[in-house]
């Protein structure tokens, strides 16, 4: 039995070992954005996902909005 996590890719499941992994931050006065990816050995993105925090919040949209 194998008790290495795979990870679900455009290949199929991919044993963890098999991969790059890459993060990448990017911080905004609106926003912070945390970008995770997924590499094969030949360098092709097989996942890739992000995940946003909004600094602001939806009250202060709203109130911004009304104001432009």
């Amino acid at each position: 039995m194998n008790d290495e996590p795979l990870i679900f890719t455009t290949k199929g499941n991919v044993p963890l070992s098999q991969l790059t992994y890459q993060t990448a931050w990017e911080v905004k006065d609106d926003y912070i954005k945390f970008g995770e990816r997924y590499l094969d050995a030949n360098g092709e993105v097989v996942k890739e996902s992000a995940h946003v925090y909004d600094r602001r919040g939806v009250a202060g949209m709203g109130q911004a909005a009304q104001l432009g």
